[in-house]
């Protein structure tokens, strides 16, 4: 019991060298859930949110999967582990956000593409609805520090796993 409580606080960056069932603990390790019912309850609504985006990017070519999945995983370890497990053991997601979490925690460069691509989207057209509701600048320029902050976290901060050739 010992050694395996050794292994399940292992740092993030040992986790590819685990056994599957080790790493998820590992992972869940990381994660405390807030005490608060209320907070719980949003991160939970807004993780089911993006457990839903990611299903419609294993239907619909070029949306993102795995970035919805980290963001699901990211609201889930806030606010139930048990919810948390269940999406890194879910037999169509479980595979793709362990994977991610045993790269490093680092996003293939398409999917950094495209959340980019959302963010600058997302921010343009918010600035423009709070140009045309009379904003003086204030709210433009809020919105362009955010989105310019975002676009650098997840172009530089997180890091980019090289995919591996598919075999024919």
């Amino acid at each position: 019991m010992e050694e395996h409580s050794s292994q399940s606080t292992a740092p993030i960056s040992n986790i590819e060298h685990l056994s599957d069932d080790d790493a998820i603990q590992a992972i869940l390790d990381l994660h405390k859930p807030s005490k608060n019912p209320v907070i719980r309850w949003l991160w939970t609504t807004l993780g089911i949110i993006f457990v839903v985006f990611a299903a419609i990017g294993t239907v619909i070519p070029g949306w993102p999967t795995t970035s919805w999945l980290v963001a699901a995983g990211f609201c889930f370890g806030r606010s139930s582990r048990k919810m948390f497990q269940w999406l890194l053991t879910n037999r169509l997601f479980g595979n793709a956000l362990l994977e991610y979490y045993k790269a490093g925690r680092a996003l293939p460069l398409h999917s950094k593409i495209v959340i980019i691509g959302i963010i600058s989207f997302v921010s343009a057209c918010s600035i423009y609805v709070v140009t045309k509701l009379g904003d003086p600048g204030f709210g433009q320029t809020t919105i362009a520090i955010v989105a310019v902050i975002g676009i650098w976290f997840v172009g530089w901060k997180v890091p980019t796993v090289q995919l591996q050739p598919q075999p024919n």
